[in-house]
């Protein structure tokens, strides 16, 4: 995966991270090509070997299980893997697509290998897009923050590098909380999204994890956090460089034919 340096971003990195009375808010919104880079293409081939070693274990316990009038019925590690976020995990295209959440993942996060932590149930595939924004912004207006208000076009600039109509969205929902490689000591929650458009080759990773305010000191004002692969930069703040102060299309005035094709 290649990080992709776009400033158009900016904004809505330094608009993600801040501190509210009880945590503090790291967030971010990062995009990537799928072109294999470095040790993607082994990686991609070890993923695809972990999946058939366990759909075949999986596979052979449950008919060593099953009784022979029963000769269907499946386990639910073998239901998953045939029923999984991405598609059926005996195709190539679904494992696939997981690799490049997992290569996001550890492109964003080099010092962590996620790809020995998550399985493909550690995903959800999200069916409305339009449900998805409202969410996010739902969760930023608790914290305080009118998204509409403070990032007037940060959907329009996703929009403009993702073509979000035609991308898969996925989140990252884990079954056990305990085995969370983001449950980092003073974790309270997170929120993460992928957006995954096939033909554009790009995964755009947006996310949010409030972090307790007794584990990590506040931050000057008027400086803000932004993370950025391999490193942290810290930044002066200035909201409205980037930003027009008109409507967002995908504000509350969303048009009827878009919000259609927005269900996917």
């Amino acid at each position: 995966m290649k990080f992709l340096p776009l400033r158009e971003l900016d904004p809505i990195n330094r608009a993600l991270s801040f501190d509210t009375p009880d945590c503090r808010i790291v967030g971010g919104c990062e995009i990537y090509t799928t072109k294999a880079a470095g040790g993607d293409k082994k990686l991609y081939k070890n993923i695809s070997n972990t999946l058939t070693s366990r759909y075949e274990a999986d596979r052979r316990l449950s008919e060593s299980l099953s009784p022979p009038d029963h000769g269907t019925m499946q386990s639910k590690a073998v239901y998953q893997t045939l029923h999984s976020p991405f598609g059926p995990l005996d195709q190539t295209s679904a494992r696939k697509t997981f690799a490049y959440m997992i290569a996001t993942l550890n492109a964003s996060h080099p010092d962590y290998d996620f790809s020995s932590v998550l399985r493909p149930s550690d995903f959800r595939r999200e069916k409305s897009l339009r449900n998805v924004i409202n969410s996010f912004k739902t969760t930023m207006f608790n914290l305080g923050v009118n998204v509409n208000r403070s990032l007037p076009r940060m959907w329009d600039t996703i929009d403009s590098e993702m073509d979000l109509t035609h991308c898969n969205v996925y989140s990252y929902s884990p079954d056990d909380m305990s085995d969370d490689p983001y449950g980092e000591e003073g974790l309270i929650w997170s929120t993460i999204y992928f957006f995954f458009n096939k033909h554009k080759k790009r995964v755009c990773y947006l996310y949010l994890r409030a972090i307790s305010a007794l584990s990590h000191s506040p931050v000057d004002s008027g400086t803000f956090f932004i993370h950025t692969p391999g490193g942290l930069n810290w930044e002066e703040s200035d909201e409205s460089e980037g930003w027009s102060e008109s409507k967002s299309i995908w504000g509350d005035g969303i048009d009827e034919d878009m919000a259609e094709s927005m269900d996917v």
